[in-house]
């Protein structure tokens, strides 16, 4: 190497020596230079003596190898002015111009020194064009490494990033943004260190996986990496005004409070990083600070010891929750209150204790809602301290829900109830005898329960649902719920006591039960009703009787029936009054298809009549039920078999109907006036 030097210094000894009248020069084509760590090719060197005695000189090199630097091509350096003193050699103002490996052309004007004696070469660049950017500072290599010290403008970080992941590991790749500030890099041998303190505007970037990723981030930077062999280690400060921040499946929004990112990390040969001193802020929504490590592709949490803590729920939720959420029934909702707490452990064994205080939380779409919610969760393995929550109340599903609170563990992924809970319901109360419930991951919650509710009053759920105001109750066990696969189903059957009987719903199926496309399954008994009591309640007229049968087969999507096989009637061995008053008679008929055997002047002279059975079967096949009534009729079907005196029979025609079409005229002819009888 020092022999290539000496006819490289000869050369221009020679230049400078020659004394000159007028500019004229020569050149030299030296070939290839090397040295340690780097190594220069197509080296050729043109000096100018200049007529007031200046010596000039142009280098050109078809490609160069720096150490910690990469690799360029086409260099260009023009000095008007080579000086020579004390063993350096040295021009104040030099036009530059190469090429680097990413493709970008660095040019503009530098001043450098070498000496060659000890190997050293400095350079003080006063505004080169880089990346769409101006770049200043001093820059230094020599036996020891290299150094530099910079300060740049409007760069385009992508492409910086391109040229520092030439000598690190980056682990993200940039894809866009500008970047304005200060960097501090130096190197030697397989050692790097680069200090950044950067202004961002409109940063981009993501990883490999997809996993990890920044969009128009607007903030400042500092940070610090070192290279450690094949790894590297370094600390991080992110400080984001504007843009979202994605780390699968979290995603954040700046722009709703400030961002706020610190911390030291390691990442080792296989891309496994060690995080220290960490710290997150978003303002009141969210404050995240300990330490951490991750590992795998894409990168997975294998250890933790965070603590947490959230002023502001509802920005805590959209930000860091609802995206764990989407397509459960807590996916839409409004929260407010606060919680703090700690999550610490390793992969196979988490553990997770929190601090509810007064949260309220709200379904979007109605269908729940809870407030004054406090206590303490403690979530983990065998020894996982017990938790106890409670709560000021709230509703479920137009249903009001009174105080109450729980006592319960949260071990190995099970929630297991310790004492009964009596939770208000109503006017009435479910009483929670025993709770366990287990899973949530890849085979989905199960949940078992035991209970029994104390009776509340149709009129309440009336009140509730917008029915018809009913005297009666429902009351009863529940021997087994249990709640997998998204299904809430019943083992035995609920009982409904109104209108001096009861109906009774057999196994019932609740499938999707919060979801938007709930279906309900069901056989349902219909046991000896009062008619007077439940006519009462709906307006159509008086009829009295028993009334008693089944619906089969009973299937609700979203609420409303889209099948069953329904038979209702006057019950075999009743003995009971059987009367039907002429409003009763008039409802009926005017639903349509129907028919009586008295004309409307007979029925002006009675106000009620004698009937011996009534009854009709409807067999609902989506929109379309399918009529018949309790016999044959020589021209139908008896909806209302006459007896006694005066009789009436109602006679119906139609077989075939459409459902919906149906329910209208019903919902008609209980709005009806009654008719007057004079």
């Amino acid at each position: 190497m020092r022999a290539h030097l000496a006819w490289l210094l000869l050369a221009c000894c020679v230049a400078i020596a020659r004394p000159a009248d007028e500019p004229h020069g020569g050149g030299l084509r030296i070939g290839d230079l090397a040295g340690q760590g780097w190594h220069a090719r197509g080296v050729v060197l043109d000096w100018i003596w200049q007529a007031d005695g200046k010596t000039g000189a142009d280098l050109s090199i078809a490609e160069l190898e720096l150490p910690g630097v990469g690799g360029f091509s086409d260099l260009q350096l023009a000095c008007a002015d080579l000086e020579q003193d004390d063993g350096k050699w040295h021009c104040d103002r030099a036009r530059l111009s190469l090429v680097a490996e990413t493709g970008e052309t660095l040019q503009g004007s530098l001043g450098f020194a070498y000496a060659p004696g000890r190997g050293e070469l400095s350079l003080a660049m006063q505004g080169l064009d880089l990346c769409d950017g101006q770049l200043r500072g001093t820059a230094s290599t020599g036996p020891r490494g290299w150094r530099a010290a910079l300060h740049v403008e409007s760069l385009a970080a992508g492409c910086l990033a391109g040229l520092v992941a030439r000598h690190v590991r980056l682990p993200v790749s940039v894809t866009a943004g500008e970047l304005a500030g200060g960097i501090e890099a130096a190197g030697r041998d397989d050692a790097f260190d680069l200090d950044l303190d950067l202004a961002i505007a409109g940063l981009a970037f993501d990883d490999a996986t997809g996993s990890l990723a920044g969009e128009t981030l607007d903030g400042h930077v500092l940070a610090g990496l070192r290279s450690e062999g094949a790894g590297w280690a370094g600390n991080l400060e992110l400080r984001a005004a504007q843009g979202v921040l994605f780390s699968d499946p979290v995603l954040i929004d700046a722009t709703l409070a400030p961002l706020v990112l610190r911390g030291d990390l390691t990442v080792d040969v296989d891309g496994g990083v060690e995080v220290s001193g960490f710290q997150l802020e978003q303002g009141d929504a969210f404050q995240l600070s300990g330490s951490f490590g991750l590992r795998g592709t894409p990168r997975e949490l294998v250890t933790a010891d965070l603590a947490f803590a959230s002023r502001t729920l509802d920005t805590f939720y959209a930000a860091w929750l609802q995206p764990l959420l989407i397509g459960t029934a807590l996916d839409d909702l409004a929260l407010d209150g606060a919680v703090h707490g700690r999550l610490h452990g390793t992969a196979d064994a988490w553990e997770v204790d929190a601090e509810l205080d007064d949260v309220a939380l709200r379904d979007r779409g109605g269908r729940f809602a809870l407030g004054g919610l406090s206590g303490r969760l403690a979530w983990g393995g065998v020894d996982a301290p017990p938790g106890e929550l409670r709560w000021a109340g709230g509703q479920l599903l137009g249903l009001a829900v009174g105080a109450a609170q729980a006592r319960f563990t949260l071990r190995d992924g099970t929630l297991k109830l310790l004492e009964p809970l009596r939770q208000p319901l109503v006017d009435g109360a479910l009483n929670v005898v025993a709770l366990e419930a287990t899973g949530g991951g890849e085979d989905g919650m199960h949940v078992t329960l035991q209970a029994g509710l104390e009776p509340i009053s149709l009129e309440a759920l009336g009140y509730a649902f917008g029915w018809p105001l009913m005297a009666g109750q429902v009351g009863g066990e529940v021997p087994v719920l249990r709640y997998a696969d998204e299904t809430l189903a019943v083992d035995g059957e609920l009982r409904v006591d109104l209108f001096d009987g009861a109906i009774r719903i057999r196994d019932p199926r609740l499938e999707r039960p919060l979801g938007p496309l709930a279906a309900l399954h069901a056989d349902v008994v219909v046991d000896d009703l009062d008619l007077e009591l439940l006519t009462r309640t709906f307006t159509i007229g008086r009829i009295e009787g028993r009334l008693a049968g089944q619906i089969d087969g009973l299937l609700l999507h979203d609420w409303r029936p889209v099948r069953f096989d329904a038979e209702l009637g006057t019950p075999p061995g009743d003995d009971s009054r059987r009367r039907i008053s002429q409003r009763a008679v008039e409802s009926i008929t005017s639903i349509g298809g129907l028919g009586g055997v008295l004309s409307q002047g007979a029925l002006r002279f009675f106000e009620e009549f004698g009937y011996s059975r009534l009854g009709f079967r409807c067999r609902l096949r989506g929109a379309v039920c399918e009529l018949d009534g309790v016999e044959p009729a020589a021209s139908g079907y008896y909806l209302v078999k006459g007896g006694g005196l005066p009789r009436i029979d109602i006679i119906g025609h139609v077989r075939r109907v459409d459902w919906a079409e149906l329910v209208d005229r019903v919902q008609r002819a209980m709005a009806a006036p009654a008719p007057v009888v004079n």
